[in-house]
């Protein structure tokens, strides 16, 4: 082997030496199907959950704050890989769909009573719900410890921040404060309509009221703690919003809760 061989070879030792130092300390970014009936196949086979997230991908500011504050995380790609088998089941506005998607979408969305977005709804390989949730602030860490609680998995180091990152081990911490430091309990049961927030721009707002994203002219059916409402949204305006409620005559001009 003559000098300029060797010389070779030593930079593509380095090279290799690199790429493997790379790929041991990133995690994969998680991988979404749109296939429901797939979802719970591979589900049974690994033995995981499925969480079907109903969004409106390029519409809803519920959602999209969803997926860059808690989707796109470490936290919560190391904790689906283990736990979850993710299914995106979208309801865009101007993203093309076929009609073939767009027909099994609504059906999926009738067929678990999904009014609004975004819907997070977890079930096991035979399609049984066993949680459900929406956007809640807090991040990637929040809603994994959050959602390991409620299917009862169990959160790892690779699960929350990555070990590299973390300091010395300490004595056992508590469990992160859900809400801005609430005790920690299962996603909120309202025993009236809360509007939560408003989002969007001037021309095209969305209201989130108990669980359920809505824009004006939108209907949805919100749960409340002893059972349901099936509400249209009137109008949006700056700190409230007005909605009609199923089997009362007069509209209701709902005020905004600010979230601590």
């Amino acid at each position: 082997m003559n000098r300029h061989q060797k010389n070779l070879m030593k930079t593509l030792q380095s090279l290799l030496l690199v790429l493997i130092t790379l790929s041991g300390g990133s995690v994969e970014a998680a991988s979404w199907l749109t296939d429901f009936e797939a979802a719970k196949t591979q589900a049974a086979r690994e033995g995981k959950t499925v969480m079907i997230n109903f969004t409106g991908s390029d519409w809803c500011g519920w959602c999209i704050r969803l997926k860059q504050e808690v989707f796109s995380k470490p936290e919560f790609e190391s904790f689906a890989a283990k736990n979850l088998v993710l299914v995106e089941i979208d309801f865009p506005k101007r993203k093309p769909q076929t009609a073939n998607m767009q027909k099994a979408n609504a059906t999926l969305a009738d067929k678990y009573q999904v009014g609004g977005y975004p819907t997070l709804l977890f079930v096991n390989a035979h399609g049984k719900e066993v949680h459900r949730g929406s956007y809640e602030p807090g991040g990637a860490n929040v809603f994994v410890q959050r959602t390991a609680k409620a299917i009862g998995a169990a959160v790892g180091p690779s699960a929350a921040i990555p070990v590299a990152a973390r300091p010395a081990p300490k004595a056992p911490e508590p469990e992160l404060p859900l809400y801005g430091g609430a005790p920690a309990a299962p996603p909120a049961k309202f025993t009236d309509l809360v509007l939560k927030g408003i989002s969007g721009t001037k021309d095209r707002r969305f209201a989130l009221l108990n669980n359920q994203t809505l824009a004006a002219g939108d209907t949805a059916v919100v749960k409340l703690e002893d059972g349901s409402l099936k509400v249209r949204c009137l109008e949006i305006r700056e700190r409230s919003v007005l909605v009609a409620v199923d089997g009362q005559t007069e509209p209701r001009e709902i005020p905004l809760r600010e979230i601590k």
